[in-house]
């Protein structure tokens, strides 16, 4: 009996020792008193205090200073030191405290903070008075995800709002809402040459934010041309036309004429990519040209015309004018055209063309030919070239300029001999003999000693290209001779020891 008398006495000694323990205040740590920016589900949060397992914290959050309010939100939780809020009113100011309640005491009220939810979203893109030559018909319409350095959240719409007048009230005011986790709207068909303004809030069940600041972008006018440049001359019959691409657009068309108001135009169509080539155009002659797009409601106004002429003669490249000491079987190089079909090229002794030595036609897609024609060491040749256009307008260039080179026979690798070797060397009972060369011909091989004897002749047949020829060097005695090759008026002396 006694023992359940002491148990008893503790018990009530514990119960009044803790009903006689204050109840600390707690303190308030997010978001800093007088925050700006917070998100309509801000989090709150305070240190916790020391207190047993059923410790209570009260919160309160209003819009009065004095917490008597009708928008009061009064919330108890067991042991939490945070607080989520739920759709709070956009720019509007709150005041938020805290206090705690264990085992049937309650501790003061903590100083009140404030902190107020954001007012408006921030645009992005496109930059307020935007206006771009690319500015296209369709854009899609950016704003940030952020607001104070934080991301958005505590929203469950955004609503958007496009219209050529800057209080949104025309008939072309465009409104659309999309979900919280989008920041872009994409809009299409937006008239050309035309100003918008544009703006967004935030919203969820209970509150819109303000509307954010106004923005504001045109849409071009006209198609920017880019290739050729304007005037630009020497333009081949192909010539690419080329501008800058729009966005949005279901297709470009596009004007060729060879007049400025064009009446005459003799190639246009629409297209669907942002280039096209020339057609129907003839050497030497100056064409106008323009381009606009279109969408399913609205057409471009014509860019302004550009102009280009054609090119009317080839141009020659190389052996330069009045070159000398030019291989007797020389390469003449000049500018690859293209929207042609092939070139002609002549070559003759006299300026005046009157017996042409040379009359080739060649294929379009080379830029250099190479004299197959024997000529004569030490002389002056003139030559000449012209280019034909395709069947869609057959015409002629004019003849390029007339130039001149005086050719000089310099050894080996002119008249068809292109290289010569021999191998192994030193060599014993045989050795190779390589020759690249570009016409079938005879060769007359020479093998003599120091002493000008001759020992060995021989002749072989050689076809275009690459030859290799043996040749028996079992009659030579060991020492050092001179293999002479002679093809086709060339000699090419090669040094050989013979090592028995």
């Amino acid at each position: 009996m006694k023992r359940i008398l002491s148990i008893l006495l503790l018990s009530l000694f514990a119960a009044v020792t803790l009903a006689g323990t204050e109840v600390y205040i707690p303190t308030l740590k997010t978001p800093a008193d007088n925050a700006v920016d917070q998100m309509p589900n801000v989090t709150i949060s305070w240190n916790a205090i020391v207190g047993s397992t059923g410790l209570k914290y009260e919160v309160q959050i209003d819009t009065s200073a004095n917490f008597n309010s009708s928008k009061l939100t009064d919330t108890t939780l067991t042991l939490l030191t945070g607080y989520t809020t739920h759709e709070l009113l956009f720019g509007v100011k709150y005041k938020w405290r805290v206090r705690a309640i264990d085992l049937g005491q309650t501790s003061g009220w903590s100083v009140a903070r404030a902190f107020t939810v954001f007012t408006q979203v921030t645009l992005s893109f496109p930059k307020t008075n935007a206006k771009e030559d690319t500015l296209g018909p369709t854009q899609s319409l950016t704003w940030s995800n952020q607001i104070g350095g934080k991301t958005i959240t505590g929203v469950k719409y955004f609503d958007l709002q496009v219209d050529t007048s800057q209080n949104f009230n025309s008939t072309q005011l465009f409104s659309a809402t999309v979900a919280s986790s989008k920041y872009n709207y994409k809009i299409s068909n937006l008239r050309f040459g035309c100003k918008y303004y544009w703006r967004v809030r935030a919203r969820h069940n209970l509150s819109a934010s303000s509307w954010s600041v106004v923005f504001n972008f045109t849409v071009t006018t006209y198609i920017v041309q880019t290739l050729p440049t304007s005037n630009a001359v020497d333009q081949f019959l192909n010539a690419l036309l080329k501008w800058k691409p729009l966005k949005g657009l279901l297709g470009y068309e596009y004007q060729l004429a060879t007049d400025t108001g064009f009446t005459n135009v003799i190639a246009g169509s629409e297209v669907d990519t942002n280039f096209v080539n020339s057609q129907y155009t003839v050497f030497g002659k100056k064409y106008y040209w323009r381009v606009r797009g279109r969408h399913l409601t609205d057409t471009m106004q014509w860019c302004p015309r550009y102009a280009f002429t054609t090119i009317d003669k080839v141009k020659l490249l190389g052996p330069g004018n009045n070159s000398t000491n030019i291989a007797i079987k020389p390469t003449l190089k000049w500018t690859k055209q293209t929207g042609i079909v092939k070139y002609q090229l002549q070559l003759d002794m006299n300026e005046n063309f009157s017996t042409v030595l040379v009359d080739v036609k060649l294929s379009d897609t080379i830029s250099q030919y190479v004299v197959t024609k024997k000529l004569t060491n030490n002389t002056k040749y003139f030559w000449r070239m012209r280019a034909y256009s395709d069947s869609q307008v057959p015409d002629t260039s004019g003849w390029s300029e007339v130039w001149n080179f005086t050719t000089l026979l310099t050894g080996i690798g002119e008249n068809g001999m292109l290289s010569s070797n021999i191998y192994p060397n030193p060599a014993s009972g045989k050795v190779n003999i390589k020759m690249d060369v570009e016409e079938p011909a005879k060769l007359q091989v020479t093998v003599i000693d120091l002493l000008g004897s001759t020992f060995i002749r021989e002749e072989f047949d050689l076809t275009t290209g690459s030859n290799i020829r043996e040749l028996n060097l079992s009659t030579l005695s060991k020492g050092i001779y001179i293999v002479r090759l002679s093809y086709d008026g060339n000699v090419s002396n090669h040094k050989l020891i013979v090592d028995r």
